[in-house]
């Protein structure tokens, strides 16, 4: 007769053990690479929408000033290329067109004694920038998509933050960096002051800072609101700094370097995700960039 030979039961729970212990391994290396992937998919998405928008916006506004009469920028000049106060447009159609339609910052709206509450994710508003300029010539396109066909007629642009109704799995109310268009000649002032289109996705907050130079010749950063609060005549402007805190559009999980308590600064402000920023699991990251204005060089006049 012969002997039957098996693994014993000590063998058994060895063998039983060493498997699950490869199984776990491999599970791990396995959620790892996912892990790994969403935030390498989050870091490319967010690279690719901050890049291309905000480039998308400096292209508009380094045509702002265009075909200026003078090159002193600031609040009162007509046409001037940065849009601060009501003086920049002409007399026939500034009562068609609110302050709170204006460039705006931190504080109380440009000549309307109310507060400016510009929608953003942090404890600070976000800031609203506007340019106009007039065509050299027929052709191209304003920021909502719409051709120039005329160059009689002054564009004007404004970029600001709001709701964008397409949320995504995992999102509250997401913000966008908006953009709205109209034009306008010495009669009239068409299309402007909609909610504008899209242009960059997923923004929590958007800061705007002039470069200034005064009459010595010494430049600085200011923000919108500290410019307009300067007493006598303001100093030219040469130029705009604008950043944005950018997220990505989709979720990477519940890692450190997403947590909302995470401290950012964006230009000169120091911010933090509040309560009312989008749950945790998104990447965020500071994009910024310089544009200096066309015509703004020029001696004075």
């Amino acid at each position: 007769m012969k002997i039957q030979k098996g693994f014993t039961l000590i063998e058994l729970m060895v063998a039983l053990a060493l498997g699950l212990i490869v199984v776990a391994a491999a599970a791990l290396l396995f959620l790892t690479g996912i892990r790994s992937n969403q935030v390498q998919q989050g870091m490319a998405d967010l690279q690719d929408n901050a890049n291309f928008g905000l480039n998308y916006i400096t292209q508009d506004v380094r045509l702002a000033n265009l075909n200026t009469v003078e090159a002193v920028m600031n609040d009162t000049l007509l046409q001037g290329g940065i849009v601060l106060s009501q003086l920049n447009l002409p007399d026939e159609i500034r009562a068609d067109v609110s302050t709170t339609l204006l460039s705006q910052s931190n504080g109380d709206a440009i000549g309307g004694g109310n507060e400016w509450t510009g929608t953003s994710n942090v404890e600070q508003n976000s800031d609203q920038l506007v340019i106009q300029y007039k065509p050299a010539q027929i052709g191209g396109f304003d920021c909502e998509g719409r051709e120039i066909t005329t160059v009689d007629r002054v564009v004007i642009q404004r970029y600001f933050l709001r709701v964008d109704a397409n949320a995504g799995t995992g999102e509250g109310n997401p913000l966008s960096l908006a953009c709205d268009a109209g034009n306008y000649d010495d009669n009239d002032i068409t299309r402007y002051g909609d909610a504008g289109e899209i242009i960059m996705k997923r923004v929590d907050h958007f800061r705007v800072l002039l470069n200034v130079r005064n009459a010595t010749g010494a430049r600085r950063y200011i923000g919108i609101h500290e410019y307009m609060a300067l007493a006598g005549d303001k100093p030219r402007i040469l130029g705009v700094s604008l950043g944005v805190l950018a997220r990505s559009g989709q979720s990477t999980g519940q890692e450190t370097s997403t947590q909302q308590n995470n401290a950012f600064v964006v230009l000169d402000q120091d911010v933090a995700i509040g309560e009312n920023g989008n749950p945790q699991g998104f990447i965020r990251q500071v994009v910024t960039q310089e544009v200096a204005i066309r015509n703004a060089f020029g001696e004075r006049r």
